[in-house]
C-alpha cells in the first residue's frame, strides 16, 4: 500500500471489499485481480497497492493445494517440514498503476508440516541504522521454525523483526502463516 493514515486505510478497505465481492461471486482470482486493478485505476485517486492472494484447497494424500497470485507483493517464504526455506512466486504488477496487470499464478503443494509465510514490507524494511532486516534474514529466521504451529512461526518471526532494532517500527509489521497441519 502506498502511504499511511486515512488515505491508505480507505484504499485497503476498498481492496478488501472488492476482493470479497468478486471472489464470493466465484470469479477466478486472475479476473478478480484485473477487476480490482481497474477499480483502483478509476477510483483510487493515484493510490496503488501490492497484494498477495492465495486460494487454499485440499488435495489427496494430506496435501493442501495453494494457488498463489502476487500483484507486486514480496514473494512469500515456503518453509518445508524438513527446514528448507525458499522464496516462491513471481511479483507481478502492483495494482492501481497501469491499465493492465500481470499476476502470474503458481500452484504450491503444501505437504503436512509445510508452511507458507506472507509478510508486509514493514518486516523486511525494519531498520537498524542503515541496515535492513531484509528478505534473506527473514528466510533464515523462518527455516528453523519448521514443525512449529502457524501461530508460533508468526509470533517468533514478529519477535525477531521487532528485536532487530531498538527503534519503534516506522511501518506496519504483519505476518500471516498458512501451515498444513494434516498428516500424510
Amino acid at each position: 500500500m502506498s502511504g499511511k493514515g486515512v488515505q491508505a486505510a480507505a484504499v485497503t478497505g476498498l481492496v478488501r471489499d472488492v476482493i470479497r465481492v468478486l471472489v464470493g461471486d466465484g470469479k477466478p482470482l486472475p479476473e478478480a485481480l484485473a477487476r480490482l486493478n481497474k477499480t483502483l485505476v478509476e477510483r483510487g485517486g493515484g493510490r496503488y497497492c501490492t497484494l498477495a492472494l492465495a486460494a487454499v484447497g485440499r488435495a489427496g494424500d494430506g496435501l493442501l493445494d495453494v494457488s498463489l497470485h502476487l500483484a507486486g507483493h514480496d514473494r512469500p517464504v515456503l518453509v518445508r517440514s524438513d527446514g528448507r526455506a525458499s522464496f516462491i512466486g513471481t511479483g507481478g504488477t502492483a495494482l492501481g498503476l497501469l491499465d493492465t496487470i500481470t499476476s502470474p499464478s503458481l500452484g504450491v503443494p503444501l505437504r503436512p508440516g509445510d508452511a507458507l509465510v506472507f509478510y508486509t514490507d514493514g518486516v523486511t524494511e525494519r531498520r537498524r541504522g542503515r541496515e535492513l532486516f531484509g528478505t534473506e534474514r527473514l528466510r533464515d529466521a523462518a527455516a528453523p521454525l519448521a514443525g512449529y504451529s502457524a501461530d508460533v512461526v508468526a509470533a517468533r518471526l514478529r519477535s525477531a523483526t521487532l528485536g532487530f532494532s531498538v527503534e519503534s517500527p516506522r511501518d506496519d509489521i504483519a505476518i500471516l502463516v498458512i501451515r498444513n497441519d494434516g498428516t500424510a
